[in-house]
């Protein structure tokens, strides 16, 4: 079995194999193996039957090394990372399988891990040092049921009342998810109000809104959003991962700043630096940066706030571009080395004032992802055409 971390603490198959039920306990030990004894490990999973095995089988793992699993059953993403924390919980495990098999792990504050505990549970899958114990020394395995109900509460507060003059409506492939959202939204919207399209990713994190009024607006843009709100009150903003470049620029303007903790921050620091801990404690407490369905809640709220239409709001952002563009590749992950001297995790390939160019593993395992964040769509279209071709010129070579 060949495991390896992606941004934001996804363990995902190196090879394109499909973890066994006997593999999902070994990552449920290696993980358990990271967690001091007594402590607990939060687990749920999405709707797939084989979510479900897996799951099972991790906390099974986790209970084989002497630590008490609490198994959430099925939930969204963002809600299994919001029981890690509500629960007291020391480390946590959301397994998805719609597309390719995800253990998306988390800290005990319900962001992702460091890269130095990552580096511990891959070492773990790879070498295990865990002995066999005595039945009578296994953890255990509770159920809890109400890992949906503490997220939507806990989502519920972000709204301080109805969004006057908008009826947000919510769209997502993962029932989970939809189910959070409109619980979330329940009595919260106008029924007279301007409609807008919430379109939220399965895996909770990817965001975007439509209306009439302005076509879609993408998730960049809606983080701009209820990050400058942050900066007119004085806060400054926090990421567990990179953050977009442009939004330190605008961060600077009202004379706050942009924060950031993660592998992208303290990769190959044997602990994380005290930016990284300050960082992870404001992220964990904004909730928004990561978790798709807070962040629609979020900006539903600065609009309530500020008394605009999601036109408005957006006319009035400073300008910025994102372009994605995805190249399809056979070793994706060996290319990313070559091309960045990155193993697995994002890659940068420029940071300049012309903008940031980024590349990163797909999930699917067949290609290479570009992103380009710049201040002028010219430029970033630049950089994408530039860059695109660097990456076929190295994938041609290898399969010369």
């Amino acid at each position: 079995m060949k495991m390896y971390f992606e941004e934001e603490s996804r363990l995902v198959p190196a090879d394109r194999s499909l973890p066994t039920a006997a593999e999902a306990a070994v990552i449920g030990r290696a993980c358990a193996a990271n967690a001091a004894s007594g402590e607990r490990i939060f687990v749920a999973h999405s709707g797939e039957k084989g979510a479900n095995a897996l799951a099972r089988s991790f906390a099974a793992g986790c209970a084989e090394s002497g630590r008490e699993a609490v198994f959430g059953g099925e939930c969204s993403v963002w809600a299994a990372a919001n029981a890690v924390k509500a629960l007291g919980c020391n480390l946590g495990c959301h397994v998805h399988t719609e597309i390719t098999p995800v253990f998306r792990i988390f800290a005990a504050d319900g962001l992702s891990l460091d890269a130095a505990a990552e580096d511990r549970i891959t070492a773990e899958i790879y070498s295990p040092k865990q002995k066999d114990i005595p039945y009578s020394h296994y953890g255990g395995i509770r159920e809890f049921s109400g890992t949906s109900e503490l997220y939507v509460s806990a989502l519920r507060e972000r709204l301080g009342g109805c969004a006057k003059g908008i009826y947000a409506d919510v769209y997502s492939s993962s029932p989970s998810v939809t189910e959070e959202a409109l619980r979330a939204l329940s009595g919260k919207n106008d029924p007279s109000g301007e409609r807008i399209a919430f379109h939220i990713g399965a895996d909770g994190g990817r965001l975007s809104a439509y209306s009439d009024s302005t076509g879609y607006v993408f998730r960049e843009k809606l983080l701009m959003l209820c990050c400058r709100g942050l900066f007119e009150k004085g806060e400054d903003a926090a990421f567990c991962g990179r953050p977009p470049k442009w939004l330190s620029k605008m961060a600077e303007k009202y004379g706050r700043q942009v924060i950031s903790c993660g592998r992208s921050v303290c990769t190959g620091c044997g602990q994380p630096s005290e930016e990284c801990k300050r960082a992870r404690k404001l992220a964990a407490s904004q909730g928004f940066t990561g978790d798709g369905i807070a962040l629609m809640l979020e900006t539903l709220e600065v609009l309530r706030q500020r008394g605009e239409s999601l036109k408005e709001a957006v006319a009035s952002l400073p300008p910025a571009a994102i372009i994605n563009r995805y190249i399809p590749a056979d070793r994706p992950s060996k290319l990313l080395e070559r091309l960045c001297s990155v193993k697995n995790g994002d890659g940068v390939l420029s940071d300049t004032e012309r903008g940031l160019v980024t590349v990163r593993p797909v999930r699917t395992g067949k290609g290479l992802m570009l992103g380009v964040e710049s201040f002028a769509m010219e430029t970033a279209a630049e950089l994408c055409d530039f860059y695109s071709e660097v990456i076929k010129k190295a994938r041609n070579s290898d399969t010369a």
